[in-house]
């Protein structure tokens, strides 16, 4: 793994409560796919100056994503499928 493409992002908010909490850091890595349960870290697909943390909840047949933050009741996830070339990496590690 290089470093240069190991990225840290910090949680902003309770969308991801209660497996990531407001302030958490996680390392990231791109990857070359995913699958349904990771976690990744995206650009909103229509507020692209915002990044955002999500759970792979489905991939569809032309390999867009449907992520779902899993605090449903904190997280607004109304923006249907997102490219996978929206993706920034997906969750490797919890970062203490």
């Amino acid at each position: 793994m290089g470093a240069s493409q190991l990225k840290t992002f910090k949680v902003s908010g309770n969308s991801m409560n209660p497996l990531l909490r407001d302030g958490d850091r996680i390392s990231v890595w791109p990857m070359p796919s995913y699958k349904i349960g990771d976690i990744v870290v995206a650009t909103h697909p229509i507020q692209t100056d915002l990044t955002i943390i999500k759970r792979v909840e489905s991939i569809a047949p032309d390999g867009r994503l449907k992520l779902r933050g899993t605090n449903s009741e904190e997280s607004t996830d109304n923006f249907g499928l997102v490219s996978p070339g929206k993706i920034i990496g997906k969750m490797i590690s919890k970062l203490d």
